[in-house]
C-alpha cells in the first residue's frame, strides 16, 4: 500500500537557478516509479520568492501555488480552497546549501542499492525520504499537507502505528532520541492526551528532563507537519493577508517587503497548549513578524496540535560537521529502514578486499591497489591506485587525473572535494581541502 499524492512540490531557494534542474530530477522519479504506483498529477518545483524566506514562508508559498494549479485543473478561473477537499499534497523542502554536497542535503547519495527497483540508479536522501513518505509514514493518513523538511536522515518502520481515528488539527511528527542528542536540537513537551505543550530548541538540562518519557528518551522535532484539511485552508486563507502575503509570489509582484518565517516557530507554535497570545507575538522580533504572528494566532489558535512519536524511528540532522556527515554514510542503518547500505554502491573496485568495514564507496571507479580506512568515504570519484586513504576522510568528485597528486601523501581526517563551477562562460573544475574537524559555523562578535 501507498499514499496517492494529488500533488508534490519541492521548494527551493530564490537565486540558485536550480529550478529546472530540480523539475528534471522529480520527472525522472516519476518515470522511474519513485513516487509510487499512481504517481501525482502535479509535481512541481517551487522557487521561493524572496532569498530568504524561511521554511514557514516556503510552505505557505508552495501550498499556494498548489492550490492555484488544483483550481485550474478543476476549470476554476480564480484560486479556491475548495480543490483541497480530498487532496493528499506533499510538500518537500531544499533547506539551506550543505558543505559536503553541490546538490544540496536532499540530493546527497547515500551508499545504498534497490535491487528490487524498477529502474537501477543512484539513491540519495531525497528517494529515501519520498519512500518513507509514501509508503510508510503516510500511508492510512486523512486528506490534507503533508510538510517534510530534506535535511535529515530518516528511518521509520514498515508500520509506523500512527492513530488517525478522529485526528483534528495539525500532528507534527516525532521520533525517540537521547536527552544528549537533544541539547543541540528541538524536542516537544507534551501532555497526557498526546497533545503539543511547547517546542524546546536548544533547552537547558531542566527543559530537555520534563520532555522526557518512561523510557528514558526524548520526543525529537523531525522536521514532519501535517496539516489536515481544515487547517491548511485557513494556513492558506493568510497568504491574502498583510504582512503574510510577502510570503507568497503574489507579494512579491505586489511589492510587499520580504519577511521571514518558520514553520514551527511561527506557525506551528501558536497552536502549543502552554503559549499565550502576548508570548507568542512579542517574542516575534521585528514589528512584520510580530505582525504575521498576530495574524497566524487569529488563523490558526483553535485548532488542536497533537504529535505522534514512532517507535524504532531514527533521525539524524544533516549537520556542518564532516564527522557528523562521513559517520552518517558509514554507519548502518537501523532494522527499521527500508535501505540497506553497503561497501560499494553503484561502483565498480579493482580489489574490495581493500575497502576496510566501515568504510563506503559509491558512483565509484577504483583502479588497481586502493586501500580505504575504517571511517571514510570516497563518492563519485574515478581513481587510480596504488593510494592509500586513512580514517576521518570524504573525498568526493576526484578525477583520474588527482591520483598522481594524491599519492604518496598521508590522507587523514580531510574534506577533499572536487567542484564544477561556470566563471562566465568558463566552465572550472576548483577543489577544496579542508580538515576533518574544522568548525565552519559562522559567530557572532
Amino acid at each position: 500500500m501507498a499514499a496517492e499524492w494529488s500533488a508534490l512540490l519541492l521548494t527551493c531557494r530564490r537565486g540558485h537557478g536550480g529550478v529546472s534542474a530540480l523539475q528534471r530530477e522529480l520527472e525522472v522519479r516519476r518515470l522511474r516509479g519513485g513516487l509510487g504506483p499512481r504517481p501525482p498529477a502535479l509535481l512541481l518545483a517551487v522557487e521561493d520568492p524572496w532569498a530568504s524566506l524561511g521554511s514557514g514562508g516556503a510552505t505557505l508559498n508552495a501550498l499556494l501555488v498548489a492550490a492555484e494549479h488544483l483550481s485550474a485543473r478543476a476549470g476554476c478561473t480564480v484560486v479556491t480552497a475548495d480543490v483541497l477537499r480530498d487532496a493528499r499534497i506533499l510538500i518537500l523542502h531544499m533547506g539551506r546549501d550543505f558543505s559536503f554536497d553541490d546538490c544540496g542535503r536532499a540530493f546527497t547519495c547515500l551508499p545504498a542499492e534497490e535491487p528490487g527497483a524498477a529502474a537501477e540508479a543512484l539513491v540519495c536522501n531525497l528517494d529515501s525520504l519520498l519512500g518513507t513518505m509514501t509508503h510508510r509514514l503516510c500511508v492510512g493518513s486523512p486528506p490534507g499537507v503533508w510538510v517534510c523538511s530534506t535535511d535529515m536522515l530518516l528511518t521509520v518502520p514498515s508500520t509506523p502505528g500512527i492513530n488517525w481515528d478522529g485526528f483534528q488539527g495539525v500532528r507534527v511528527i516525532a521520533v525517540p532520541g537521547s536527552p544528549a542528542y537533544a541539547r543541540n536540537h528541538g524536542v516537544y513537551l507534551t501532555n497526557e492526551q498526546g497533545l503539543v505543550r511547547d517546542i524546546i530548541y536548544k533547552g537547558t538540562e531542566a527543559q530537555i528532563q520534563q520532555c522526557v518519557g518512561p523510557d528514558g528518551t526524548v520526543p525529537l522535532v523531525c522536521g514532519i507537519v501535517f496539516f489536515s484539511l481544515d487547517a491548511a485552508e485557513q494556513l492558506l486563507a493568510t497568504h491574502v493577508i498583510p504582512p503574510l502575503d510577502a510570503c507568497t509570489y503574489m507579494g512579491l509582484d505586489s511589492g510587499a517587503p520580504p519577511i521571514q518565517l518558520s514553520l514551527f516557530f511561527d506557525i506551528v507554535l501558536c497552536m502549543a497548549g502552554e503559549m499565550t497570545e502576548g508570548d507568542f507575538v512579542k517574542s516575534g522580533g521585528d514589528a512584520s513578524v510580530r505582525s504575521a504572528r498576530s495574524v497566524l494566532w487569529t488563523a490558526l489558535r483553535g485548532f488542536p496540535l497533537s504529535m505522534a512519536c514512532i517507535p524504532n524511528a531514527s533521525y539524524d540532522y544533516m549537520t556542518a560537521s564532516a564527522s557528523d556527515h562521513i559517520r552518517s554514510l558509514t554507519l548502518l542503518p537501523g532494522s527499521a529502514s527500508h535501505l540497506r547500505f553497503c561497501k560499494t554502491a553503484h561502483s565498480h573496485v579493482d580489489e574490495p578486499c581493500l575497502l576496510e568495514d566501515g568504510s563506503s564507496v559509491t558512483n565509484c571507479l577504483l583502479e588497481g591497489a586502493v586501500r580505504l580506512a575504517a571511517g571514510s568515504v570516497i563518492q563519485h570519484c574515478h581513481l587510480q591506485g596504488p593510494l592509500a586513504i586513512g580514517p576521518g576522510c570524504l573525498l568526493s568528485g576526484l578525477s583520474v587525473g588527482s591520483s598522481a597528486a594524491l599519492r604518496g601523501h598521508p590522507l587523514r581526517d580531510i574534506v577533499l572535494q572536487g567542484h564544477h563551477v561556470r566563471l562566465r562562460d568558463l566552465p572550472c573544475r576548483v577543489f577544496t581541502l579542508t580538515g576533518r574537524l574544522d568548525d565552519w559555523q559562522v559567530r557572532g562578535h
